[in-house]
């Protein structure tokens, strides 16, 4: 019984060969749970067991994929570390461009081969890496090509991520929202502009034009996209892992849905003179677990 399932399940999971197969109607076994008493995931954790055998041997295993929905609390390490596959692996494969990537609710490719998975048009700045890192590689080599969702990518087996990808992989610093501003208002206790009144400012204004591109500060996931707030005006909230949200106040327009993932240096607003302000300018906030912080004791650690 177990053999005939087998046979099924290989017959929905797409390989990788040395010609391009062209397999996007084939859909990908997916895995319910990341649990071993569930079967499909216990076939899985076996064929990853039979490629890391064959790599040993010194062959080439035909990496397999399975896919799975990442659910609350799955991370880039728990994950990889559940299904025994270098996070490396896992992130090439689904252009996680950290580990502290958002990954609820997303659909995640498994593999179950170890190696690099080199996109053949990268998507982010790690993938930019990797493509520079092994062009000669995969230039000379001639890699295996595999189609995954669609896309074309070069596998390197049991490659790995070089000392500074790995570092890029493993920082989740805090970019600029803006790439050019001139700080007006700082954090912390200030005569408002509007009032007159002495008052807490819960973040900082960046002035910049109007229309100028407004981009995630972190990777996260959009919780509040609102229009016409009387003292926001046009608003963005961004949940991002660790208790840590960011806001983007006082925008032209918002080119971002709640329930949307972005990334990190994502636009994802325009600079505007929304709500209650006196010229164009962005109102950024981070709060950590609830409590308001200084932006930019964060974005000096850049």
């Amino acid at each position: 019984m177990r053999s005939r399932l087998h046979k099924l399940i290989i017959s929905g999971a797409l390989f990788c060969t040395a010609a391009l197969l062209h397999a996007q109607n084939i859909p990908y076994p997916e895995i319910p749970r990341l649990a071993s008493r569930d079967f499909l995931f216990a076939q899985y954790q076996d064929d990853v067991q039979n490629a890391g055998k064959a790599i040993q041997r010194g062959s080439a295993p035909v990496p397999g994929f399975y896919s799975y929905r990442a659910q609350k609390g799955d991370t880039v390490f728990s994950v990889a570390a559940r299904c025994s596959i270098p996070q490396e692996t896992l992130a090439s494969v689904n252009h996680l461009e950290n580990a502290f990537a958002v990954l609820e609710g997303r659909q995640l490719i498994l593999p179950t081969a170890a190696g690099l998975y080199i996109a053949l048009k990268p998507q982010n700045q790690i993938e930019i890496l990797l493509a520079n890192e092994h062009s000669v590689e995969v230039n000379a080599q001639q890699p295996p090509v595999c189609i995954i969702n669609g896309e074309k990518f070069y596998f390197l087996r049991n490659a790995r991520f070089s000392p500074e990808e790995r570092a890029f992989f493993l920082d989740d610093g805090m970019a600029l929202p803006l790439s050019q501003y001139v700080l007006t208002s700082p954090f912390g206790m200030r005569v408002s502009p509007i009032s007159g009144k002495w008052k807490f400012h819960r973040g900082i204004d960046m002035a910049a034009p109007t229309g100028t591109p407004v981009s995630a500060c972190k990777t996260g996931k959009v919780r509040e996209a609102v229009s016409n707030d009387y003292t926001y005006g046009n608003y963005i909230v961004v949940e991002h892992d660790g208790g840590m949200t960011s806001t983007y106040a006082h925008l032209s327009k918002l080119l971002v849905k709640p329930g949307e993932t972005v990334r990190k240096g994502q636009v994802i607003g325009k600079v505007g003179v929304t709500g209650l302000t006196t010229g164009p300018h962005l109102h950024f906030e981070v709060t950590l677990n609830g409590k308001s912080q200084n932006p930019q004791e964060y974005l000096k650690k850049q």
